[in-house]
């Protein structure tokens, strides 16, 4: 098992932690918002999908 310290210094880690900021970065530009609110649609995005990528209603 390994530990939230662990992971910075995976560099597996670090490269799902960058892409995902990328993201991030990208939908607060498009939505003009902050990289902070577009996180928490990113993640409330997430959690109204399946399994599958099918989102959920």
């Amino acid at each position: 098992m390994m530990g939230l310290l662990d992971g910075i210094n995976d560099p597996e880690v670090r490269a799902i932690v960058a892409e995902r900021r990328r993201i991030a970065e990208r939908v607060a530009e498009q939505m003009g918002v902050s990289v902070r609110e577009a996180c928490l649609a990113l993640i409330d995005f997430e959690t109204n999908l399946s399994h599958e990528g099918h989102e959920l209603h």
